[in-house]
């Protein structure tokens, strides 16, 4: 294997409750009701345009879709301010001890300035060859594009590109873009999905992602 790719939200960083509880306030600031554990039942790991969409559609939203987004965008800067999204347990670790060993990549539906500052913030911006997201491509993930493109960044064929997934989302984009996927998730979800293999943290998966890239 010649590099790898990670996903963000909810792999590198704790921030699918985070984002929900966002969700939540914006969605109540709207006049409508969605609580943190619903938003995560029905939206974790999907695309900010996705759940944007879903939730003009379900709360019969006014606003257009970039101006949900747009405001999103601001509460998330505003929250971040006031606090701080945790990496996930192993991470940092890995991710040093990956660096230099092959080019490593964030691909991600978020929006691009959320997720250079989050990487910025964490030290890790420079630990990575690139970043893609959402905002680079037409149609975001569950579709391949995104991966198709970050392959395409890095000069190399899919199935020698190994993806790093923590959500039904995200594995369909990176398998369909025929990328091995390894995924991360601490629930271990039973999805039926043909990954290469299932971990419940980083700390576990960095060793076999250490063996398929020697």
């Amino acid at each position: 294997m010649q590099a790898i790719c990670f996903d963000f939200d909810g792999t590198l960083i704790d921030s699918e409750v985070f984002h929900a509880q966002n969700w939540s306030n914006y969605i109540a600031s709207v006049g409508g009701d969605i609580s943190q554990p619903q938003f995560l039942s029905h939206y974790a790991g999907l695309p900010w345009p996705k759940v944007a969409a879903e939730m003009k559609n379900q709360f019969s939203l006014t606003q257009e879709i970039h101006h949900i987004l747009h405001d999103m965008e601001a509460l998330t800067r505003e929250m971040l301010q006031k606090g701080h999204i945790p990496a996930m347990p192993g991470v940092d670790n890995a991710l040093k001890q990956l660096h230099g060993q092959c080019p490593l990549m964030v691909v991600t539906g978020s929006p691009r300035e959320y997720v250079e500052g989050i990487l910025d913030r964490l030290g890790w911006l420079s630990l990575f060859d690139g970043v893609v997201t959402g905002q680079d491509v037409e149609n975001n993930k569950p579709s391949p594009e995104i991966y198709q493109l970050a392959c395409k960044q890095l000069n190399e064929q899919p199935d020698r590109v190994i993806a790093v997934e923590d959500s039904l989302t995200g594995i369909t984009s990176s398998l369909s873009a025929g990328l091995p996927t390894i995924l991360v998730n601490p629930e271990l979800p039973q999805w039926n999905m043909d990954v290469h293999d299932s971990f419940s943290s980083m700390e576990e998966a960095q060793v076999l992602l250490h063996r398929m890239i020697a």
